[in-house]
C-alpha cells in the first residue's frame, strides 16, 4: 500500500491569519489559502512530515520557508479538513 494513494489522503484548506514576511523581501499575504493533502488521520502542523507536506506545498507555491520554518503552526494558519 502506497503511502501517497490518494484514498488514504485527507485535504486541507490551509489561509493565513497574518502577514508573513520572509527572505528577500518575499511574503505570504494574510488571507492567502493554500489547500495539502496528508495520510489520513494526521493534521497539518501534528508532526514532522506533515510540517514537511506544507512546506512542499509553499515552495510550490513560489515561497521559500527556509530558516523561517517557525511560521509552520497554527498560530499562522487557520485550516480546515475539505
Amino acid at each position: 500500500m502506497e503511502l501517497n494513494n490518494k484514498d488514504n489522503m485527507s485535504q486541507f484548506q490551509l489561509t493565513t491569519k497574518v502577514n508573513i514576511p520572509l527572505s528577500g523581501g518575499m511574503r505570504i499575504d494574510k488571507g492567502q489559502t493554500f489547500f495539502v493533502n496528508l495520510p489520513f488521520g494526521r493534521l497539518p502542523f501534528d508532526s514532522i512530515n506533515s510540517k514537511e507536506a506544507v512546506t512542499k506545498r509553499l515552495e510550490l507555491e513560489g515561497f521559500n520557508i527556509k530558516g523561517h520554518e517557525s511560521i509552520l503552526s497554527s498560530g499562522y494558519f487557520d485550516f480546515k479538513k475539505l
